[in-house]
């Protein structure tokens, strides 16, 4: 179908708002990156091989690795189509990780790492720096395919800073170069260097930025996009015209990154006992960074979840997590060849596994007999394809286009 390839027309021409979201995670972007792959194959079959996941949803957010991959996603190439299709995620994971993060086969590799953390970031930055350079080019925020919303942290100003599309219309000194804004959103505390650049907006004004991860923020920027909207709608955009900031309008779909297994995190006992390094260097891992992170993301599923099934909509939140990775495919940086084809491993099954929704009283994610992530795609698929041709067939500038 030719509408595949059309831009998607404005909420307010439609019955739905579409959010997609993607935690962060450093290499286990792979996991959301294969689940899109598999959502993207679905749009596929029913509207033709040129559609793409940025044809479908009004917001695209990501933290971290999932701005990452929420740039590639939207950032348009000289056809003014996608650079990326979802399919070409999992190879950027694997081609590039390792010289993202190298890693260190000494056997005094450990002892390394703490002094690393010690003194400074575990990696230069420089590889992922030139990539993400290289990759998107000299897109500004303002050209991306649909809106997006990509949370980061000033240290300076000791705020979040949100790039999103919404805000860069109004805030010139937000319309930045993407490369920018996915150096800062990934610049783990520990694991990348902070980022500082100035953008100089169209009157000459300067803007300093002096950014960190977006996970300090909000990991799981879901709640993000849907505010975004929400103070889309309030001023009075002209995307939504005649639409109420009501949540029954929501389409939320929220992607995780994975994280380790009950029994493989921390406890009391062990944590009673360390200082400023056992934070950050305990069981190979970095605490501190996982706490916070960990935290931000199931406060956002827990709020969404809860608002969701009060106003009996929760077919209208999709979250895909996998809370049962082993060891090392746990990680954020351990980029050998075994652990990314593990991971591509654990992405495969989560689509095979069952739907499942957070126990808002114990915070276990437990099965919702609603068949398996991969039948979810597909009835999500059928739901955005409808979506799209509903707001097509409204849309005056799409009646117009065709009819030239």
């Amino acid at each position: 179908m030719e509408g595949a390839k059309s831009p998607l027309q404005p909420p307010t021409f439609g019955n739905l708002i579409t959010i997609l979201s993607i935690d962060g995670g450093g290499i286990r972007g792979i996991i959301p990156g294969i689940i899109l792959n598999f959502l993207e194959s679905q749009l596929q079959k029913l509207d033709g091989e040129d559609a793409r996941i940025a044809d479908y949803f009004d917001v695209i957010a990501g933290t971290s690795t999932g701005g990452i991959v929420t740039a590639m996603l939207t950032t348009p190439n000289e056809k003014n189509r996608p650079t990326f299709a979802a399919k070409d995620i999992k190879e950027f994971y694997l081609q590039h990780c390792p010289k993202i993060f190298p890693q260190d086969s000494c056997p005094f590799a450990h002892a390394t790492k703490v002094i690393k953390a010690l003194s400074g970031p575990k990696y230069d930055g420089k590889y992922l720096h030139n990539i993400v350079k290289e990759k998107l080019g000299n897109t500004k925020l303002h050209q991306t395919l649909t809106n997006v919303v990509i949370p980061t942290f000033d240290i300076k100003r000791l705020q979040p800073t949100i790039f999103s599309s919404y805000q860069a219309k109004n805030n010139p000194s937000l319309d930045v170069l993407l490369s920018d804004i996915c150096i800062s959103t990934s610049a783990a505390p520990t694991y990348l260097p902070a980022y500082h650049f100035e953008n100089k907006d169209s009157s000459g004004k300067v803007t300093e930025f002096n950014l960190i991860d977006g996970g300090v923020a909000a990991n799981n920027p879901a709640l993000l996009a849907m505010g975004e909207v929400t103070k889309a709608i309030n001023r009075g955009n002209p995307d939504f015209i005649a639409i109420n900031p009501d949540y029954n309008r929501f389409l939320v779909v929220s992607l995780g990154t994975g994280t380790a297994k009950a029994e493989e995190k921390y406890d009391a006992d062990d944590a009673a006992k360390w200082g400023v390094l056992g934070w950050l260097t305990s069981n190979g891992s970095t605490p501190l960074v996982d706490v916070f992170t960990q935290a931000s993301g199931d406060l956002v599923d827990f709020h969404i979840s809860t608002v969701f099934q009060a106003l009996n909509s929760k077919e209208n939140y999709l979250r895909i997590q996998d809370d049962t990775l082993n060891g090392t495919v746990a990680s954020t940086d351990v980029a050998t060849k075994q652990n990314l084809d593990d991971l591509v491993k654990a992405g495969d099954e989560l689509l095979k596994k069952p739907v499942s929704r957070v126990n808002l009283e114990t915070g276990v994610y437990e099965p919702s007999n609603h068949g398996t992530n991969e039948e979810a795609l597909i009835r999500l698929a059928e739901i955005l394809s409808k979506e799209k041709q509903l707001r097509d067939a409204r849309s005056p500038r799409q009646q117009v286009a065709k009819s030239n």
